[in-house]
């Protein structure tokens, strides 16, 4: 795919109704040169660029280099109808293990219902987390020749993913010589943070004069780790009256047992859970829990006992430690004026590396895990009467605080277990495809067929702070140890310390690889004449066959390492896709365009749907075009929603509304579903664009997506909230113990709907002057409604909010962020001769958080504009210099209160760049 330069005034304006960037070099054009059909994304017909009746965005190179971007992922956050409800950022891989997965989600509908293309073809989904899941942070930025954005639901054109919308990155195909690039960045602000980049590409031969053309290129990216103690907002988790730290601490007593009755060894009447239905901690009642690297949190509990909770903010990353290295290449060879072959290939290598807190441990994490029946070890950490702390320490405060039934009898205890140090771990994630194939002309019709093979590999490993459950309760149950839960530091020493030793964990925790075959061919060209009309027509069939591979390794596959989750079984399953499709444009009037597309997709092993797209294009006069579209999509269950083994392990955090308890964690259930049904949606879009004049464009697109049957895992803070308000659908979905929760089910199921509108707005104005040329840009999302039906029938109202009117969060609060209102970005571009300075805001509109712990008052996040620029000189030849800040002003964070697992405390992951002012220069020679 290629962008035509040379366009007339009215293929322009349509142009800019869907291309808002990259089009200044169109816009210079006279208008009398000739116009060269390509192709572009949302259609496989040849046309000029503009006569699509989709609304498409393109970013080009120089727009991409002027955003100062670092990674792809950040890049894409420019994109106003790009949200980052329903995708993965790398701060959420800085706080838990997503094997340096990126994603994106238009429209707010998730990662799976986002498809992202390279080159017009399909990447192989991410390994680590199967599905329709695409990691962006492979794509090397340094290659990306544009971005498409297809702002459109295009089901019927590319298949079952692409219900949001379809990304398609074009990698550099054109490019004589040698240019050298390489760049720095740094936040100003002291800790990491630091963007260290290279890249060298190479481009040989002239298709037209040589036959044939290759473009060589290599890349790599350092990322240093950020962590949020360099962060005076996210160096705690405490901000009374907003939230408060809560995770599982060192010594609380969970209450009384019976060893070696299993699993009827829980003292009638005497056990809690933990941490604020348990018995307290000692060292709380005492004002020392700091002795032990903990806080005094008297706020949860539920038997009037304070407690010891642990502040884990500190300790987690904001920014992991990110390494990437690419290689890609194009080429095209000319048989002769009829015929070309033509190959890309790509690979790409990506190891991050993050840091946890220290794994906590207690009663309901190692019931989950099956090697304490099996090896007959007590699933508590059980403190002995024989034990001298036991007389010394906890007997006093039992009588204390009046709970003398405990007196005698063995306790169990929580622990935040520090004897092996914080937690770390080291993903690799690659990614490579080929594709090789041959297009051309026959008989005057246009022809492609490719070959792809495709595959994403992960292979996760962890080097420190992990240990086998089974193994560490086994030495601290033993009575002649005396274990200490209240010692300095809340670490064991001496003979202890070094038993402990045994019970550590290091090696690898997941390999896994999703691969991707595919075969595709089609045909293009012009119908036979009627009345005058001459349509085009495109038809073509796909054949697809998927795997996804994982092999736990046997530590994983136990669940028995703390702080790496329940039992995950391996994972060997596959599928074959056979799709046909057809699309056709008629001009009916000169000024009036119609066109339809219908596909058909075969699955092996779920079923088959055939999907519509129906457009019209209009334009009366050359200074206004109105188009619309219609169209039907679905999203088949990918393999593991069908068939990821259900396990049991550890919930995400959640707050109990009924108990008043905070940040709890219990059992909970969860894996894939065999019996699931596809969902299914319906699009509509309508949009006008004007250009009343050469240099100003403006356009309007309204959208409306509804989606039914909703693919969706739902939060642990979403079961219990529904289980409370007596939401019958959330009825088995939750077992208590006495009035505390005990074990949630969190599986994948169809859970609702969702009706979706909004309107997408944009503006390019350009003016020469006599001081230079001067160009400004607008691309900005209003979003009207989101609204997401619950099972129950329930509606979320999630535009502008994470929670409901009562405090709970929104269906999918807890799977990206919040359904912006509005953002947009405004940018203006001075240049004069080989100068060029621009200016961009970035907005977004306010939206309410999680309400206020203490107090449960509304919060919400203000309304933020953050301000970046850039200059690019160009006065030496075949040399490029820039620079640039990005946050220029340094504008800090808004007070964010959670309603979802977000490790990190203080701001938004979803919404801040934690650098917070970052400054970076970069440089580029071109040899020739």
């Amino acid at each position: 795919m290629m962008l035509e330069k040379a366009l007339p005034r009215s293929i322009r304006l349509l142009c800019a109704g869907g291309m808002v960037f990259g089009m200044h070099a169109a816009m210079a054009q006279s208008d009398n040169q000739p116009i060269q059909r390509v192709e572009i994304t949302g259609s496989s017909l040849k046309r000029v660029d503009a006569e699509t009746a989709l609304p498409v965005q393109v970013m080009s190179k120089a727009e991409i280099a002027r955003t100062g971007a670092t990674s792809t992922q950040e890049l894409l956050a420019s994109v106003s109808a790009l949200s980052s409800a329903g995708s993965t950022s790398n701060a959420t891989g800085a706080g838990s293990s997503t094997y340096g997965l990126s994603t994106i989600s238009l429209r707010g509908l998730g990662e799976e219902r986002t498809l992202v293309l390279v080159n017009g073809r399909r990447l192989a989904a991410f390994a680590g987390g199967g599905g329709a899941k695409v990691n962006v942070n492979v794509i090397p930025l340094a290659a990306i020749e544009r971005v498409e954005v297809l702002k459109d639901g295009a089901s019927g054109v590319y298949g079952s993913d692409a219900v949001a919308g379809v990304v398609n990155f074009i990698l550099s195909k054109s490019f004589q010589g040698v240019e050298v690039a390489g760049g720095y960045g740094t936040p100003t602000e002291h800790g990491g943070g630091q963007n260290r980049k290279a890249s060298v590409t190479a481009g040989f031969g002239d298709l037209d004069n040589q036959g044939f053309s290759v473009v060589l290129s290599a890349s790599y990216e350092k990322e240093k780790l950020l962590r949020a103690a360099d962060r005076a907002y996210s160096a705690t988790g405490n901000k009374l009256p907003y939230y408060s730290a809560g995770a599982t601490g060192q010594g609380n007593i969970e209450g009384a047992v019976r060893p070696g009755k299993y699993p009827n060894d829980r003292e009638p009447g005497l056990f809690g859970t933990s941490p604020g239905s348990g018995y307290g901690n000692p060292l709380a009642a005492s004002g020392q829990c700091e002795s032990i690297q903990m806080f005094k949190n008297s706020t949860n509990s539920t038997k009037g006992a304070p407690y010891c909770a642990f502040d884990s903010a500190p300790y987690v990353g904001l920014i992991p430690d990110r390494e990437l290295k690419n290689l890609t290449a194009n080429g095209t060879f000319k048989i002769n004026n009829d015929h070309q072959l033509f190959a890309d290939a790509l690979y790409s290598e990506s190891t991050v590396n993050q840091n946890f807190q220290a794994s906590p441990l207690r009663r309901s994490f190692m019931e989950t895990d099956d090697q304490f029946a099996k090896q007959g070890v007590d699933p508590s950490l059980i403190l002995y009467p024989s034990n001298p702390v036991y007389q010394s320490i906890a007997v006093p405060y039992l009588t204390k605080q009046g709970y003398t039934g405990l007196i005698g009898k063995p306790l169990a205890i929580t622990s935040r277990v520090f004897d092996f140090g914080g937690r770390s771990s080291e993903d690799t994630a690659k990614q490579s495809r080929l594709v090789i194939g041959a297009k051309g002309t026959i008989v005057g019709q246009d022809y492609e067929v490719a070959l792809t093979t495709n595959e994403s590999k992960i292979h996760g490993t962890v080097p420190t702070g992990y240990f086998s459950q089974v193994a560490y309760a086994k030495i601290i149950n033993d009575p002649a140890n005396n274990w200490n839960p209240w010692a300095p530091g809340g670490v064991q020493t001496g003979a202890l310390a070094d038993k402990l030793k045994s019970a550590q964990y290091t090696g690898d925790t997941l390999v896994g690889k999703s691969k991707s075959d595919s075969f595709d061919g089609k045909i293009s060209g012009d119908l036979p004449s009627f009345a005058g009309i001459t349509g085009q027509y495109a038809a073509g069939y796909q054949v697809r066959h998927d795997t996804y591979v994982t092999h736990p390794s046997a530590a994983l596959e136990s669940g028995d390492i703390a702080g790496l989750g329940g039992a995950t079984p391996p994972v060997d399953k596959g599928r074959t896709i056979n799709s046909a499709f057809a699309e056709t444009n008629f001009p009916i009037m000169k000024t009036l365009d119609l066109g339809a597309a219908l596909r058909r997709d075969h699955y092996s092993d779920f079923g088959s749907s055939t999907n519509y797209k129906v457009n019209a294009r209009w334009q009366p006069v050359k200074s206004v075009l109105l188009r619309a579209s219609a169209g039907s999509g679905f999203r088949a269950p990918t393999l593991t929603d069908l068939w990821q083994p259900q396990s049991t392990g550890s919930s995400a955090a959640f707050n109990d509304p009924a108990t008043h308890q905070n940040n709890l964690q219990v059992n909970a259930v969860s894996g894939g579903n065999p019996n699931l049904q596809p969902e299914k949606s319906q699009q509509r879009s309508v949009g006008l664009v004007l250009s009343p004049f050469n240099s100003l464009t403006v356009g309007l697109d309204w959208f409306s997506i509804k989606v039914s049957d909703i693919l969706a895992t739902p939060s642990a803070q979403e079961v219990v909230s529904g289980f409370r308000k007596g939401d019958p659908s959330y009825k088995n979905l939750v077992r208590l113990a006495g009035n505390d929760v005990d074990l949630i089910y969190t599986t994948l199921a169809n859970t609702g709907n969702a009706k979706v509108k909004g309107l997408d707005v944009f503006a390019q104005y350009r003016q020469n002057t006599s001081v230079g040329r001067f160009d400004i840009g607008l691309n900005g999302t209003y979003m009207d409604q989101f609204d997401q039906t619950s099972p129950g029938g329930d509606i979320s109202r999630k535009v502008g909010t994470l929670v409901d009117k009562d405090g709970n969060p929104v269906l999918g609060a807890d799977n990206g962020g919040v359904v912006l209102r509005w953002k947009h970005a405004l940018s203006g571009t001075w240049t004069q001769g080989p100068l060029s300075v621009t200016l961009t805001q970035n907005y977004s509109s306010r939206y309410e958080t999680g309400h206020r712990q203490q107090d449960d008052v509304q919060n919400f996040v203000g309304a933020q504009a953050t301000y970046d620029m850039n200059v690019t000189w160009k006065g030496i030849k075949n040399l490029t210099l820039s620079g640039g800040l990005r946050n220029m002003f340094d504008k800090q964070p808004s007070i964010f209160v959670p309603v979802s697992n977000q490790f990190q405390a203080g701001y938004d992951i979803t919404q801040y760049d934690p650098r917070g002012r970052f400054v970076y220069v970069n440089a580029a020679y071109t040899f020739k």
